[in-house]
């Protein structure tokens, strides 16, 4: 029997509502603050629309374009260059920090990352780390404290921090420093002389390869590496069950590229676009090795953690395609209203797999929508 408690559920929103209120936003990331390439064979790309180009920043806004796991879309990425190499993106809103998300994750990053030869155990990838911020002090800017997110091999951030050293002076019988540029091209526009870019470096082991294999090994089911940008791939637009066909090709980019992969397994689980996905909560303090315990996030800072050039294949570069909010509403429109609670008394009682709709209301995580799920709910309800 359904308890008489849920057939009194939209009194409870509809009570809960009158006193919330919230505007509509774009999932994406929507404005660049900060764009300062490293070193690299394609930051001088020449801006022809006729071929491709990966030094534009406004490509890393938006919604993402994909290929899928074995070969990616590369008409909407921007390049970082090597070591280093950084930009800076900013949400139209706060991306907060929602423990009842679909595996805890708060939000995406997309690259141009892929399986060679179709193992999911073996990425084409050039790593980048994470950094985030919150607008403290409600000026739009990203001028408040960073925090790192270390992922799986900055065991020490303070450790792992390094400054690079570059010159333009390729004649000099002393230069290059490690890792070298090639030529002219490969210094990016308005650097001249010596200048320095920093991040925190990730080591050699695994990471100085052009493919990248999953420490737990080549047959393993639990992923190895996580918590970087560019290590994933992004599926095709309604590639739902992560097989490399599309079945749904009518679905919205902003109900495909919002539901997080579980970045803890191989693979990409069925439902998620891909990408790479994070909880806010990973944030520390890079000096103190603190948790941030920061409740959401305006900015975003990516940057190449691979100090390494694998000869002719050139320097690893982490691309960025997007970035994106973590939908946890049932129809994932952005927030939670009346709809969300039609969705709950529609999956009442039933099984909740973390990416299914149902799962988004799977407030305590044990795969079954119940009166458990039900206060959690009400408080995450903010209006249409």
């Amino acid at each position: 029997m359904r308890p008489q408690y849920i057939e009194t559920l939209f009194a409870t929103c509809v009570s809960a509502i009158a006193v919330s209120a919230t505007f509509a936003y774009t999932p994406w990331a929507t404005s660049y603050f900060d764009y300062l390439p490293a070193p690299g064979q394609y930051v001088q790309d020449p801006q022809d629309p006729e071929d491709p180009f990966f030094n534009i920043p406004d490509a890393a806004l938006g919604r993402p374009y994909a290929g899928g796991f074995v070969e990616p879309d590369t008409s909407s990425l921007v390049t970082l260059g090597g070591f280093g190499g950084t930009i800076t993106l900013g949400f139209d809103h706060t991306v907060l920090d929602e423990p009842t998300n679909p595996f805890g994750m708060d939000f995406i990053v997309f690259g141009n990352a892929f399986y060679a030869s179709g193992n999911p155990n073996r990425h084409w990838a050039e790593c980048g780390h994470v950094e985030v911020s919150r607008d403290d002090n409600g000026n739009g800017l990203p001028d408040d404290p960073w925090y790192i997110i270390p992922g799986s091999h900055i065991a020490v951030p303070g450790t792992q921090y390094m400054l690079q050293t570059w010159d333009d002076n390729l004649a000099d019988p002393t230069y290059p420093p490690l890792p070298p540029i090639a030529d002219e091209t490969w210094i990016p526009y308005g650097r001249q002389g010596q200048w320095t870019s920093e991040g925190f470096l990730l080591p050699e082991d695994p990471f100085n390869v052009t493919i990248l294999v999953n420490p737990n090994g080549e047959d393993a089911t639990e992923e190895g590496i996580h918590g970087y940008a560019d290590y994933m791939p992004v599926l095709k637009l309604g590639d739902v069950d992560a097989d490399g066909q599309v079945e749904e090709p009518g679905l919205p980019p902003e109900h495909f590229y919002v539901l997080p992969d579980d970045p803890f397994t191989v693979g990409i689980s069925p439902g998620s676009g891909g990408g790479d996905a994070f909880d806010i909560a990973w944030a520390v303090d890079a000096e103190t090795g603190a948790l941030a315990e920061l409740d959401g996030i305006d900015f975003v800072r990516i940057t190449t953690a691979v100090n390494y050039v694998a000869g002719a294949l050139g320097e690893i570069s982490t691309e960025i395609d997007a970035v994106a909010d973590v939908a946890g509403d049932y129809d994932m429109d952005g927030d939670h209203d009346l709809a969300d609670a039609a969705g709950l008394q529609r999956c009442f009682d039933q099984p909740a797999p973390p990416l299914d709709p149902c799962g988004r209301l799977d407030h305590n995580h044990d795969e079954w929508v119940d009166l458990s799920d039900v206060p959690a709910f009400v408080n995450a309800l903010t209006g249409p």
